[in-house]
């Protein structure tokens, strides 16, 4: 496994997917919460609160991963330390817990999003905040899959 190249691919590929999409879909989200408030008040004050919890699982990850895990593999990639591997170890261990945690947040906005399918009362926008939603949830655990391959190789 070329540690570079994967850690490149993840910064720039998928993470770099969510930071784009992250304000576009918050941003949706709020305005079907204003145009759908008085005919689905309750699924859309569920749907938003638990989006914003999505996204703050979100941002806390990447620049976890960002700033602190992916630089330590990248150090012990060029100059290998059983010192620092430890540290990556907990580093991991840490990040694993925050995923399980990331995960469990977009299973209970799919359940608030009736499995991402709008009401009969939707319109084109409230539909489209859904399939990002979706897709979203899709990426995260696209690349969350990926990270956990890497994980392995750098523990291994």
């Amino acid at each position: 496994m070329d540690i570079k190249e994967t850690i490149k691919d993840i910064a720039d590929n998928h993470h770099g997917f969510i930071k784009q999409e992250v304000p576009i879909i918050k941003s949706l989200a709020y305005k079907i919460l204003k145009v759908h408030y008085e005919d689905c008040k309750d699924e859309l004050i569920a749907v938003h609160r638990q989006y914003g919890r999505v996204q703050n699982e979100l941002e806390l990850a990447l620049v976890k991963k960002q700033m602190v895990l992916f630089p330590m593999i990248w150090d012990n990639e060029k100059k290998p330390s059983e010192e620092l591997l430890g540290q990556i170890k907990g580093v991991i261990e840490e990040v694993e817990r925050d995923n399980d945690i990331l995960l469990s947040e977009f299973r209970k906005l799919k359940k608030a999003t009736n499995d991402y399918t709008m009401p009969e009362s939707g319109c084109p926008t409230y539909e489209s905040t859904y399939k990002k939603m979706e897709k979203l949830h899709a990426e995260v655990e696209k690349y969350i899959g990926i990270e956990r391959e890497m994980y392995k190789y750098v523990l291994s």
